[in-house]
């Protein structure tokens, strides 16, 4: 079975869109492994996100994802990482298809409610970097 890391972001949680988004993967048959409720350090987000490091937005980026609590899951199913960036829609919401999870309830560039682990390979990383 493939595991993937899942952060519903401080606008998801804001937002009382939680149940709606795991009700959404539990509806495809994935477990949920593992799971917390957490603000996520700033040094932890600088990590996670120093792929973007020269964008524009990286540090409003990072200000809004220690800006409030996220949900932290690790979420276990056949074909999970690619079925579940399938739900999640394109990162602008702008750009997501209605019936995905960002074009159904995404409306920010960044803020934009979720992050999926892309391959097998960022999931492992993902994991250990924050479940240990």
């Amino acid at each position: 079975m493939e595991k993937t890391l899942i952060i519903l972001k401080p606008d998801a949680v804001k937002r009382k869109l939680i149940g709606k988004i795991i009700s959404r993967f539990e509806n495809k048959n994935f477990n949920i492994e593992e799971i917390k409720f957490c603000i996520i350090k700033k040094e932890l987000v600088e990590i996670h996100y120093s792929h973007v490091k020269e964008l524009s937005i990286y540090e409003d980026m990072l200000n809004y994802m220690i800006s409030g609590p996220s949900m932290i899951m690790i979420i276990e199913g056949e074909n999970v990482i690619q079925t579940i960036r399938n739900m999640i829609g394109k990162t602008k919401s702008s750009e997501s298809n209605p019936g995905t999870i960002r074009g159904d309830y995404g409306s920010h560039k960044f803020e934009n409610l979720i992050h999926a682990s892309d391959s097998v390979e960022s999931a492992n990383i993902e994991i250990k970097r924050f479940f240990g």
